[in-house]
């Protein structure tokens, strides 16, 4: 998983019902060098690492992140570095798939 904080990835995996053996890395992984560690386990352990990026518009993950209960908000400054910082996940740097997920303002 990939995307902005706020963007619905935790959202996203509540509403799976994921095969026997999926396993969902929920984390903002905003480039490849944040994702790289999680492909050299995939790869040592010979499984194939697909990524899903919820992709928001910040000013999506920005709102959705007021509405969070105080104890579960991140500083907004943070959402505004990982938007800074964030590079799509690709085939090119070692997964096997890319999804994107649209996210929309009602969801999350």
């Amino acid at each position: 998983m990939c995307g902005l904080q706020g963007a619905g990835k935790s959202t996203w995996i509540a509403r799976q019902q994921p095969p026997l053996g999926r396993v969902y890395f929920d984390a903002a992984l905003p480039g490849r060098r944040h994702r790289a560690p999680i492909l050299a386990i995939a790869r040592a352990c010979g499984v194939a690492a697909e990524a899903v990026w919820i992709r928001a518009p910040l000013a999506v993950a920005l709102e959705r992140n007021r509405r969070r209960a105080s104890d579960r908000q991140v500083p907004e400054a943070s959402i505004r570095s990982v938007d800074r910082l964030f590079e799509p996940p690709s085939r090119a740097e070692g997964f096997a798939a890319v999804r994107i997920v649209g996210a929309t303002s009602r969801a999350g």
